[in-house]
């Protein structure tokens, strides 16, 4: 069995991104579903089918929304499985298909829900084959493989078709129906999972991922032929597996190909590097070289060996050198803390990045002697000096450049930085060690750098007291693991361990803002579901007939929520708590004109329960009064005219005379025009875009503090401001029409740049995933917040700053704070393999000045 050690964090990463896109991708799907099913139902001859066909559409649209919020849900569990069995013992892997003696042993039930299966996975491959060839390459090198296996790419069709089975499974319909919708989101599916394919593909190549090579297989003819699935076959792959093969002919005898031992043998006699640049004090050798030696596992037995007598001989001369240079004087503390308060001036956004690199000066009174670079320096050729491989010297050198790396970072914040160059001398001692310790993701020493660059990203400001209360044991940590003559993996994740710890406190400490902000979140969110599948029983209902269109509107947007609310924090298992579904039907007869003329008795009996009830559920909804009061107002104008009944026949018995069939006539000419029923079909409620939130539950999620108002103060959309310019042109006639060409080239462009930055405003937020973090302008300060929570459709997103503060907003404020540059997506990507990737470029990039630390500017 071979090991697999998988890229934890891209891995996660690509999972997130799939069950971000699950919601979109299912209501895409069932759209395209139900268009085939309208479709197939007015083409169906039978009328049985017919029937058949109008259920499933009745059941898609009363679940859309349950197969929005449960997709995703089903799409991380199943991916998660996958990935649990990736640390099991590798077994052989059942065909998917199985054999008719098992497929006798399933009950009915089984045996559909495995055809059901099968059929999807048939339609879903021809279309998915070409991008999920290539997203297997790069999945595998995610999951640490040599070589391409499909059948372990936790993404593949399989994994996300079983997904889609569960979801639409719980489903509370019957088993013809399920089968049914599944047969006809199969092709939406299908071109859906090809989107996510594609979109994975790239999220993996953007982060560096290379494609693994397929395996060559040699026939008894010598011939060579890559793995196939579902009649795929990869000539790319095998090109590249053959030339990983030391350049054997693939179509020749099997004993033409060099062995393993005649390959490391000639690999040993290549003149990879000379002892000149192991001895110096820079990395000499091909960045391209030293990432090989990290992550390449047949490095160590191919080019590994003693170090010659030439090599100690240049060291020496090394030091030597370094000892006869004169050291430049270091500049002190009150020096560098002024440097520090002019950069302290610059507003958050605006300061750029102080150049760092593994050559800087430290400030003494934080780093003691690791704040000298020749100190540090001569650590290095020390170690180099006492190196016995050439593993050693490599990883030392390793070491060195990845610290000058992380140093140049702009998007950690100094101090953090600094930490990293001040740990620079336990990192070596850790290479004479484990010299590929850095190509290891799992090893404490990386761990901890990783962690503590990722935790900076919580701060957007150094100088704030936060930020030191973060510094202050980070420092301890890198001054005691510096002090420590042969700090191990032991030592790091001891103190490692220290910071996490405390880190978690610190959390704790913060989560309860947060936990309130999300638990009202996630209440609307279902409530809001939960109402939309109660609007749309409403729908069906055969009473709606001659009902007003304020009334149904009311009963499907407010009543429908009252519903809901009262359904989920029911606590003693009531069917109807409250009373509130069972007033519908008081409230749908009596406005209607016609029934309630003929039982004005009724009438009078059932208005003041109705508008009771209405009152009190609006009021446990903790809907503002003040909204409702229209849809009250014209409750009473319907209601009006058969009340007044009462009063016209009190009259009429005082007079001693029957009650003349005029009046009634006089009654019905005295309703109100506005007493005009909606026609049925357009009965259909909507799905909400966002979910209803109470004026408590907007607290508690932060939208008083992300108000427009506080945010953006005085501040238009760009389309006002397109607007305001176009009407700043000149008013003058004569002029107006001598340049009337200019004018218009002038706004059109003015709405083309508009157009293109409303553009860009929502792209970026479509890339925008929960843990990411932001810079956020509240009330004129510029805070650090990280998204905890966005909803399936994009349309609410919830932020935490500092102090666990939640700041919540719709996709239109956000898009809006976007475009005018008060939210910025910070950059927070992995920062040791964005070093390691520098390795393999040819030169070093050179630092971005005009980018704010861990921020997109």
């Amino acid at each position: 069995m071979q090991l697999i050690r998988p890229h934890s964090t891209l891995l996660k990463r690509s999972m997130h991104e799939a069950v971000f896109l699950a919601s979109s991708m299912v209501d895409r799907s069932a759209e395209s579903a139900r268009v085939a099913l309208e479709e197939a139902e007015r083409q169906a001859a039978v009328v049985a089918q017919r029937m058949q066909m109008g259920d499933a559409l009745i059941a898609l649209a009363k679940n859309r929304a349950r197969l929005r919020t449960g997709f995703p849900l089903c799409v991380e569990a199943a991916i998660s499985s996958a990935l649990n069995e990736l640390k099991k013992t590798e077994t052989v892997r059942p065909s998917v298909i199985g054999s008719l003696e098992s497929l006798s042993l399933m009950a009915e039930a089984e045996v559909s829900r495995f055809v059901e299966s099968s059929r999807l996975q048939q339609t879903v491959l021809p279309v998915v084959e070409q991008a999920l060839s290539q997203l297997d390459t790069l999945m595998s090198s995610a999951l640490g493989l040599p070589v391409v296996r499909a059948d372990l790419n936790p993404m593949r069709p399989e994994v996300l078709c079983g997904a889609l089975m569960e979801a639409v499974g719980a489903v509370p319909e019957p088993p013809e129906i399920h089968a049914l919708l599944i047969r006809y989101l199969a092709r939406p599916f299908a071109d859906e999972l090809n989107r996510l394919y594609a979109a994975l593909t790239k999220l993996l190549e953007e982060k560096g991922v290379q494609e693994a090579r397929y395996r060559l297989k040699l026939t008894e003819a010598g011939g060579a032929s890559a793995p196939q699935r579902g009649g795929r076959t990869s000539a790319t792959g095998a090109g590249a597996a053959a030339a990983g093969q030391g350049g054997g002919h693939a179509g020749g005898p099997r004993g033409s190909l060099p062995s393993d031992a005649d390959m490391a043998r000639r690999r040993r006699t290549l003149p990879l590097f000379d002892m000149e640049q192991l001895a110096q004090t820079e990395l000499a050798v091909p960045r391209a070289l030293v990432r090989e030696f990290l992550y390449r596992p047949q490095w160590m037995a191919e080019h590994d060996e003693p170090l010659p007598v030439g090599y100690y001989e240049a060291v020496r001369a090394q030091i030597q050198a370094q000892a006869a240079e004169p050291t430049a004087p270091l500049p002190d503390d009150h020096e560098l803390f002024a440097e520090q308060q002019r950069h302290r001036a610059l507003p958050v956004v605006d300061r750029p990045p102080r150049p760092l690199n593994a050559h800087a000066v430290l400030p003494r009174a934080h780093w003691g002697e690791a704040a000298s670079p020749h100190a540090r320096t001569q650590t290095l050729m020390q170690l180099k000096s006492k190196a016995r491989k050439v593993s050693q010297v490599l990883g030392l050198d390793a070491v060195r450049a990845l610290v000058g790396q992380v140093a140049g970072d702009g998007r950690v914040l100094a101090p953090v930085r600094e930490a990293f160059v001040a740990l620079e001398p336990a990192l070596l001692r850790m290479a004479m060690h484990d010299p590929r310790f850095m190509g290891d993701e799992d090893h404490p020493a990386r761990r901890l750098v990783e962690s503590v660059a990722q935790r900076s990203f919580k701060y957007n400001d150094e100088f704030s007291e936060e930020f030191e209360q973060f510094m202050a044991p980070v420092r301890e940590s890198v001054r005691a693991l510096g002090s420590k003559p042969h700090a191990g993996a032991n030592d790091f994740a001891e103190h490692l361990q220290a910071l996490q710890t405390r880190w978690t406190e610190e959390d704790h400490d913060e989560a309860a803002g947060r936990e309130h902000g999300l638990r009202s979140m996630h209440f609307a969110h279902d409530r809001q579901a939960l109402a939309d599948k109660v609007a749309w029983e409403f729908s069906l209902r055969s009473d709606l007939a001659g009902v007003p269109g304020i009334v149904m509107d009311f009963l499907f947007r407010d009543w429908a929520l009252v519903i809901a609310h009262a359904q989920l924090t029911d606590t003693r298992g009531q069917l109807d708590p409250g009373g509130y579904l069972a007033v519908v039907t008081d409230l749908l007869w009596s406005v209607k004109r016609d029934a309630a003329l003929r039982q004005p008795t009724r009438l009078f009996e059932v208005v003041p329960h109705v508008v009771q009830t209405l009152r009190r559920g609006l009021d446990m909804l903790g809907k503002d009064p003040a909204e409702s009061q229209a849809f009250f107002d014209a409750l009473m104008r319907y209601h009006h005219p058969v009340l007044r009944l009462r009063r016209v026949r009190s009259a009429r018995d005082a007079e001693a005379s029957g009650v003349a069939p005029a009046g009634v006539s006089g009654l019905e000419a005295a309703l109100p025009e506005a007493f005009e029923p909606m026609p049925l079909e357009k009965c259909q409620p909507q799905a909400a875009e966002q979910p209803w939130l109470g004026r408590h539950e907007r607290e508690a999620a932060g939208f008083q503090d992300t108000a427009d108002s506080a945010l953006v103060p005085g501040e238009e959309t760009a389309d006002a401001d397109t607007g305001r310019e176009a009407a700043d042109q000149p008013t003058d006639t004569a002029l107006a029409d001598a340049h009337a060409p200019t004018l218009f080239q002038h706004a059109g462009d003015l709405a083309a740049d508009a157009g293109d930055q409303v553009a860009e405003s929502r792209a970026q937020l479509a890339r925008l995933r929960e843990g990411d973090w932001v810079d956020l302008r509240v009330e004129e300060q510029w805070r650090r917040a990280q998204l905890v929570w966005s909803s399936g459709n994009g349309a609410l997103f919830m932020f935490v700053s500092q102090g666990g503060q939640p700041h919540s907003m719709t996709r239109r404020s956000c898009e809006r704070l976007l475009h005018k540059r008060h939210l910025r997506i910070v950059d927070a990507g992995e920062v040791v393999e964005q070093a390691l990737r520098n390795m393999s470029e040819p030169d070093p990039e050179p630092l971005a000045t005009g980018r704010h630390p861990g921020g997109d500017r």
